[in-house]
């Protein structure tokens, strides 16, 4: 998915916004790319990683939830997601050999890496304002 969102916001105002951006975002992420994730780190045979797929797809909110709430969720999904990111940029497409490996692993692997830098990023500047 490539969804444009505002990133280089002056955060004194827009701290609310901010955040609800970062949460736009890692909600997109996770309807869009986590199936496709989990099936990349299956096939590649990175079973670490469960744990931190564990956590994101236990991440919740309340609807009464605070910006605080709101921060605290985006830093545990912050942690899991820059370890998922390092799983995904050390798996050697070569090193792969399960039957299930497409021929094109190494763009799934860029896509995959990249997609979840990009929601990484996102999240830290958010957490930064």
């Amino acid at each position: 998915m490539n969804s444009i969102i505002l990133t280089h916001v002056a955060a004194s105002d827009q701290g609310e916004f901010i955040l609800d951006a970062a949460l736009d975002r890692l909600g997109a992420w996770l309807d869009v790319e986590m199936g496709s994730l989990e099936e990349l780190l299956e096939i590649s045979g990175c079973g670490d990683a469960k744990e931190d797929i564990t956590v994101l797809r236990g991440l919740h909110l309340e609807a009464a939830s605070t910006p605080t709430d709101t921060r605290r969720m985006l830093k545990r999904a912050q942690v899991s997601l820059e370890r998922l990111t390092e799983y995904v940029w050390t798996i050697s497409p070569d090193a792969v050999v399960d039957a299930r490996a497409p021929t094109d692993l190494d763009a799934w692997l860029r896509w995959s890496g990249a997609r979840l830098q990009d929601t990484v990023v996102t999240i830290s500047r958010a957490l930064e304002c």
